[in-house]
């Protein structure tokens, strides 16, 4: 995202930000750029990362941008560290792992930000400690919020360095027991949007992570209250959503994405339609009333176990999800394939299983311009052609953009 960086020193177009901790926060990089240029910059980063691949003649359309482009993010995801003799919970400060103290945050739900606070002070008053990249030592290293704005859920993680949180029953209760002053904060801070219904915190899970490294979650959860998942409600589908589980942090916006990767299939109902990177499997239930069948491929193991449950939740016969890596398990024949995969893009070999599944549409959907453009190129040298792109804003306020790429085969 340099090539943005670059551009942003030349706006002249400034506006006071919302937020006091703009600036010195990583969280957000536009805030005191009005939105409708925000979106105008997302378009232009597509348009310059194709153009540094030699692919010119695609049309990018304007971005699909939201209505109110505020507390947005349905999770918070915020390490812990010790500074200055004190527990810091936040965002890291930009291009650091030092750590900004949020105590107000105006694109995640106000419900997360007031019981992190929350949690932030019963941690302080329990004396525990902040966990150090260096040394390895030290008990708390995250604290993760994911919020469903549907049915109103909470699910509360707290990452833990070595076995376990001292006495991580009681502290999760302390948490808890606060649930009525996390709705009294919600509802007298001014700026906050009014809720006619509150949240309710319904588990809070412990992940232990001994790596020495700055990877978030361990692969060991127990619970310390309640249950280990939330249920929400994206268009007219149930999903199960776990803490590990990669679900949309906008789902304003995550119903518009997906409402337009099944515009952009153009289906018929006569295909069969790979979905790559499924995940817990939104993409793939979007796509199954339009389609034959649907193959959602996933390699991690939770996100298909999720994903085979909300199949049940949601009565699903023409979706099947397979456990694997996308590479071995693509169809010999596919007619549509869509693929999702993370911020570094495809690997050659899952390239590689698209062309030979002869599919003649792919709906390449990506959350970073550069690997998208690196690929549709290798793509176009194996016969497809980009006919259009369709950036989405799922995170307004940053320099981040999603962009879906419609290719066909020539």
């Amino acid at each position: 995202m340099d090539n943005m960086e670059e551009k942003l020193k030349d706006i002249k177009e400034r506006i006071k930000p919302r937020c006091p901790y703009f600036g010195p926060c990583g969280g957000c990089q536009l805030q005191d750029i009005p939105y409708p240029i925000q979106l105008m910059l997302k378009r232009e980063e597509v348009v310059d990362r194709l153009a540094e691949q030699g692919i010119n003649s695609v049309k990018v359309e304007p971005v699909i941008g939201m209505d109110d482009p505020w507390f947005y993010r349905n999770k918070i995801q915020f390490p812990i560290r010790s500074q200055n003799g004190r527990l810091q919970m936040g965002y890291y400060k930009r291009r650091t792992h030092e750590v900004v103290n949020i105590k107000e945050c105006y694109i995640q739900d106000p419900f997360l930000t007031e019981i992190a606070q929350i949690a932030h002070k019963i941690f302080e008053e329990r004396g525990l400690s902040a966990y150090d990249e260096k040394s390895g030592q030290g008990v708390l290293r995250h604290f993760i919020g994911r919020s469903a704005f549907a049915t109103n859920e909470i699910l509360l993680g707290i990452v833990v360095n070595g076995r376990g949180l001292p006495a991580g029953f009681t502290v999760a209760s302390d948490i808890k027991k606060q649930e009525r002053l996390m709705h009294r904060l919600v509802a007298r801070h001014q700026d906050y949007p009014n809720y006619e219904e509150k949240r309710r915190i319904i588990g809070i899970v412990q992940n232990i992570n001994n790596f020495k490294s700055n990877v978030i979650l361990g692969d060991k959860y127990n619970s310390l209250f309640g249950g280990t998942f939330i249920k929400d409600k994206l268009g007219k589908y149930i999903f199960k959503v776990q803490l590990p589980s990669f679900y949309q942090i906008n789902p304003v916006q995550a119903v518009k994405l997906y409402d337009a990767v099944r515009d952009l299939a153009a289906l018929t109902g006569r295909e069969l339609v790979v979905d790559a990177y499924a995940g817990i499997g939104p993409v793939a239930f979007w796509l199954s009333t339009k389609a034959r069948e649907v193959i959602g491929i996933e390699e991690c193991a939770p996100a298909v176990k999720d994903a085979l449950e909300n199949i049940k939740f949601n009565n699903f016969v023409k979706v099947e999800m397979k456990l694997g890596k996308v590479e071995q398990l693509m169809p010999k024949k596919a007619d549509v394939i869509v693929l999702d995969p993370p911020r570094g893009g495809c690997s050659e070999k899952v390239l590689g299983s698209v062309v030979k599944s002869g599919a003649k549409r792919v709906i390449y959907v990506s959350c970073a311009p550069e690997s998208l453009a690196r690929d549709l190129k290798i793509l176009e040298r194996h016969g497809y052609k980009t006919e259009v792109i369709q950036p989405v804003d799922m995170f307004p306020h940053t320099i981040h953009v999603e962009s879906i790429a419609v290719v066909v085969k020539s």
